[in-house]
């Protein structure tokens, strides 16, 4: 359905600064001219918002978006480069925390951070499933437990394990070979006598990343949610980390999908895990890309 762009030519300054910045070309303008809606582009006009956050008098409305309730003014001075740093830097993932809940406020203020995230096409997809109760983390694990208790069974079979190769794609199986499968060897004995949290670890909060399976662009979407949420949670104070081992887990046992009440054709695609750091770190690690050429 095509979007429907309003322009107010009272207070319109025919700047073309709207026609400028749209990344669909949805509107066209001439130099001393009020911008219109471009007929033959407005299928593609997807809301993203550009047109209304570059107007200096709020003359543009697109679709049902608002001034007052879709925007916020932006800061004069943006953060300078070694404030990032300094923040990027002390960032550690953590896997150690205290016996002390997080409080509901700065679990909203993480959640905020992440609404901040962009997005392949507005408006997000991407949806939150905020588990604040030790012991209800505590419930799912058994469930998980058991699932990778089962993937190394299919994994010492061959077959079994050219069909997880098929279907994990090699990035997927590469991982699972080289890292999980020899983690869960050595780890798994202790798992299912109901020794060290080795999924959770301990963590007194989880974070389910969750989108419609069909919705377009949810996955890469919720990979750069959660980095959106861990250096939030760096700023409160808090220490947390990516979990890879437990959106499979979850879509592969449907007791847990009963218990977090997912529908049928919702899917989680990433997880972080929150608490207060057990431990303060003296310093941080530097990291060095694989490679980068220049060109």
């Amino acid at each position: 359905m095509a979007v429907v762009m309003t322009i107010d030519n009272e207070t319109c300054s025919k700047c073309g600064l709207c026609f400028e910045v749209c990344p669909a070309m949805a509107i066209s303008w001439e130099k001393g001219q009020f911008p219109v809606q471009n007929p033959v582009r407005r299928e593609i006009c997807i809301e993203c918002g550009q047109c209304m956050a570059v107007c200096p008098n709020e003359s543009i409305i697109t679709g049902d978006m608002n001034y007052e309730s879709d925007f916020t003014p932006l800061a004069r001075e943006h953060i300078g480069y070694q404030d990032f740093i300094d923040l990027t830097t002390s960032r550690r993932s953590i896997r150690n925390f205290k016996d002390k809940p997080v409080p509901r406020d700065l679990l909203e203020k993480i959640v905020a951070a992440i609404a901040q995230a962009p997005m392949g096409f507005p408006p997000h997809k991407t949806e939150l499933t905020v588990i604040q109760n030790r012991g209800e983390i505590e419930k799912m694990l058994p469930y998980m437990i058991d699932f990778y208790d089962r993937l190394l069974k299919w994994f010492a079979n061959p077959v079994k394990r050219f069909f997880i190769k098929r279907d994990a794609g090699p990035e997927t199986f590469s991982s699972m070979q080289n890292h999980l499968i020899p983690i869960l060897k050595i780890k798994m004995p202790d798992m299912k006598k109901g020794g060290r949290d080795e999924i959770a670890r301990g963590a007194p909060v989880l974070i389910l990343f969750h989108a419609k399976k069909l919705a377009e662009s949810h996955t890469n979407d919720a990979y750069i949610a959660v980095g959106y949420g861990l250096l939030a949670a760096h700023a409160l104070g808090l220490g947390a980390t990516a979990i890879s081992l437990i959106p499979p887990a979850i879509s592969r046992s449907p007791e847990l999908r009963q218990m977090l009440q997912l529908e049928d054709d919702q899917e989680v695609t990433a997880s972080m895990i929150v608490g207060y750091p057990r431990f303060r770190y003296q310093r941080g690690v530097l990291r060095s890309l694989a490679r980068v050429r220049w060109m």
